[in-house]
């Protein structure tokens, strides 16, 4: 026995566009969970892994697994002339501090490959100017810095208390 059609909205299409998000997803979960993920940690947390002697001159390009395992990458490393020694000297540290963020052996070893960096140039935010206090707070700030002596430390706890008072 068939079931009854259920009744349509008339507004309502048989052929309405639907999100990708749900077929994607269940197609790039276990990819992402698996490979993906860890190569974009490395990406955002290169600096703080090779620290600043190693992060300008240095740039994670991929990761290449052998096979269908999950650990035991090779990561390439894109590397400036100036740095290539350098880093095939620290590999190994490179390696253990990589596997130490993880907490497992993600990374096996390191393949370096001898380029220019691309950085992207990521604008500084603009600096926002306090407002100006007006006479009663600023009369205040005077009075609260009267006892301090040193040049410096009046100057910065002057600058502290001018965008503190001026939020208000």
């Amino acid at each position: 026995m068939a079931e009854p059609e259920k009744p349509r909205d008339k507004y309502s299409r048989m052929n309405a566009p639907r999100g990708l998000n749900v077929p994607l997803g269940r197609l790039t979960s276990p990819l992402l969970r698996k490979r993906g993920a860890i190569f974009g940690d490395i990406m955002q947390r290169w600096p703080e892994i090779v620290g600043p002697l190693l992060s300008p001159d240095t740039q994670p390009e991929r990761l290449i697994y052998p096979g269908e395992a999950a650990s035991g990458a090779t990561l390439e490393v894109a590397v400036s002339g100036a740095q290539a020694l350098e880093l095939q000297h620290l590999a190994p540290l490179v390696v253990e501090r990589i596997n130490g963020y993880f907490g497992y052996r993600a990374v096996a070893g390191l393949r370096l490959k001898q380029m220019p960096i691309r950085r992207r140039e990521t604008p500084a935010p603009p600096i926002r100017q306090p407002r100006p206090l007006d006479g009663k707070a600023a009369e205040r700030l005077e009075e609260l810095l009267s006892g301090v002596e040193d040049k410096k430390l009046r100057q910065a706890l002057e600058t502290l208390g001018r965008s503190l008072l001026a939020q208000r």
